[in-house]
């Protein structure tokens, strides 16, 4: 994977949260849409408790789904920009309890506490360099390699972690995962039993259970993680070498 887009720890990252004021909590069922184009997000969001996924709803019916927010994680920026109506739409995952503010009260916290400005910067040039990573996958690989991406992706952000040095996920859908990959839903089932059987993740109904370890190393055998992703050959991939 091209390590460009990645943040490294040259400075300690601020914590927002330190700097906002406490407000009351929002509870939403399981499935229940948090906003979207006819229930316009009231703000930035702050996971307390629970899953949330943001998606892009598409004109076939589908949908992409960008990110997936647990325990701590802010959304809904968009909103800080005046972007109220936006294609985005947030549902919650699991039973989730959020707080929020709106952009007014951020304006004038910002005021207030300027670190907290700083905070919110460090952590949107960060969600916007991992998408840039992303999007540099969808790009170049193949759809092996981006199911491969998501798991370890999902364990660092959403695992808890065991003895064993694997990373436990609360349950996520194959069509979820397909949702965020970019494929159908067959083609991720047919990747998960194939890591199921080479012995790199187990799952039921309840949960992922992913050995990153092991995980990341097939990854780098498969891809070599040599290529030089800014080269002629690299970039002349077509369609078919990167698909099944």
């Amino acid at each position: 994977m091209p390590t460009g887009a990645r943040l490294t720890a040259s400075r300690e990252m601020e914590d927002a949260l330190m700097y906002l004021p406490r407000k009351g909590v929002m509870d939403f069922r399981k499935g229940q849409v948090i906003f979207d184009e006819a229930q316009p997000s009231r703000g930035l969001y702050l996971v307390v408790q629970g899953r949330v996924k943001m998606c892009v709803p598409l004109h076939d019916g589908c949908q992409t789904v960008m990110d997936i927010f647990t325990t701590d994680d802010f959304f809904g920026e968009s909103s800080l920009v005046g972007a109220a109506h936006t294609h985005e739409r947030a549902v919650a995952l699991d039973h989730c309890t959020l707080m929020a503010w709106t952009p007014s009260e951020i304006e004038d916290q910002v005021g207030k506490q300027p670190r907290l400005g700083v905070a919110l910067l460090q952590m949107l040039v960060k969600r916007s360099l991992d998408y840039e990573e992303r999007l540099q996958s969808l790009a170049l690989d193949k759809t092996p390699e981006r199911v491969i991406r998501s798991l370890l992706c999902f364990a660092d952000r959403l695992g808890a972690r065991g003895e064993d040095g694997s990373a436990t996920i609360p349950a996520l859908t194959h069509q979820v995962i397909s949702e965020y990959v970019g494929t159908s839903r067959e083609i991720v089932t047919f990747q998960m039993n194939h890591l199921r059987q080479s012995g790199y993740i187990r799952y039921s109904r309840k949960s992922i259970q992913v050995y990153a370890g092991a995980l990341r190393e097939h990854l780098r055998q498969r891809t070599g993680e040599a290529i030089d992703w800014g080269t002629a050959e690299g970039r002349s991939m077509t369609a078919a070498e990167r698909s099944i």
